[in-house]
C-alpha cells in the first residue's frame, strides 16, 4: 500500500524539525560548515527528500531565519507579559532576548551574522523575509524604552516619541546626544548583544556565581546607566521599612 502523503501540517512539523535540527548543527560547527546531505542524516531522510522541503542552502537559510525571528518574537512576548512597570516589561523583553540566543545559538548566528549572500538578499529588498516580524520587535522595544524614559523624567520631542525606528537619516537629522532615544536604545542593544557573547561563548562562569542572576544584574545594570537620576526623598525617621 502506498504510503499515504503528509498533510500541510505535518509538512509544516517536518520542516520545522529540520531547521531545529539545522539550527542545532550551526550551533556546533558554524554556518559555513552547514552540510545538506549530512543534514539530511541527522533527520533520518536522504538528501533527495531533504531537498524537497528545502531546494536549496539558502531557501533552507532563509526559511530557518524567519523561524528564528519567529522563536524570538514568542520568547521577548512572553518575557514582557509578565509585568506591568514599563521598565521591568523592557527588563523582561531584553533578559528573554538573552535566553533565546542561548537557547537557540544557531539560529541567533543566521540571524545577526548571515551568510554574504544572505544579507545582501535582506538590504537588497529580494527576499521579504523577517522585516515584519523584526519590525515588530523592535517597535515594542523602543515602545517600552520611551515609556520608561518619560516616567524618569526625560522630555521626548515628536519624532522620538514616534514608535519607528528611524533611518540613519532621520537620527542624524535629530541629533546624536545622549538624551536622543535612537541612541540610548543603541547603547541598551549593544550592551545586550555583549552580554550574549559573553554567555553564549561561556565567559559568564568564571565568575563563580549563578549565572541567570549575574544576567539579571547585568541587564538591570545597563537600564540603570542609561536612565537619567533621579533623586529618591529619604525614608522619613518615622516610616515603617
Amino acid at each position: 500500500m502506498p504510503r499515504q502523503a503528509f498533510t500541510a501540517e505535518e509538512i509544516v512539523v517536518q520542516k520545522q524539525r529540520i531547521m531545529d535540527e539545522a539550527a542545532n548543527a550551526m550551533a556546533s560547527e558554524g554556518i559555513s560548515q552547514l552540510s545538506m546531505r549530512a543534514l539530511a542524516t541527522s533527520v533520518n531522510m536522504t538528501a533527495a527528500n531533504l531537498y524537497n522541503y528545502f531546494p536549496s542552502k539558502r531557501q533552507l537559510f532563509i526559511e530557518t531565519t524567519q523561524r528564528g525571528y519567529e522563536l524570538l518574537d514568542s520568547y521577548t512576548k512572553e518575557g514582557v507579559a509578565r509585568f506591568e512597570e514599563p521598565r521591568d516589561k523592557l527588563a523582561g523583553l531584553l533578559k528573554s532576548a538573552v535566553y533565546f540566543a542561548h537557547d537557540w545559538t544557531g539560529y541567533w548566528e543566521l540571524m545577526v551574522h548571515p551568510p554574504l549572500q544572505l544579507r545582501e538578499d535582506l538590504e537588497s529588498g529580494d527576499s521579504d523575509l523577517t522585516g515584519d516580524l523584526r519590525q515588530r520587535t523592535s517597535n515594542r522595544m523602543i515602545d517600552l524604552f520611551t515609556k520608561l524614559l518619560s516616567q524618569s523624567g526625560v522630555t521626548l520631542t515628536p519624532p522620538e516619541a514616534d514608535s519607528s525606528m528611524p533611518g540613519i537619516e532621520g537620527i542624524a537629522e535629530n541629533g546624536f546626544g545622549p538624551d536622543t532615544i535612537w541612541v540610548r536604545m543603541i547603547t541598551l542593544l549593544t550592551n545586550t548583544h555583549g552580554l550574549i557573547d559573553l554567555y553564549n561563548h561561556k565567559m559568564l562562569d568564571g565568575f563563580n556565581v549563578d549565572v541567570p542572576p549575574l544576567i539579571d544584574a547585568l541587564i538591570d545594570s545597563s537600564i540603570d546607566i542609561l536612565l537619567p537620576t533621579i533623586e529618591q526623598p529619604a525614608p522619613g525617621l518615622g516610616d515603617e521599612r
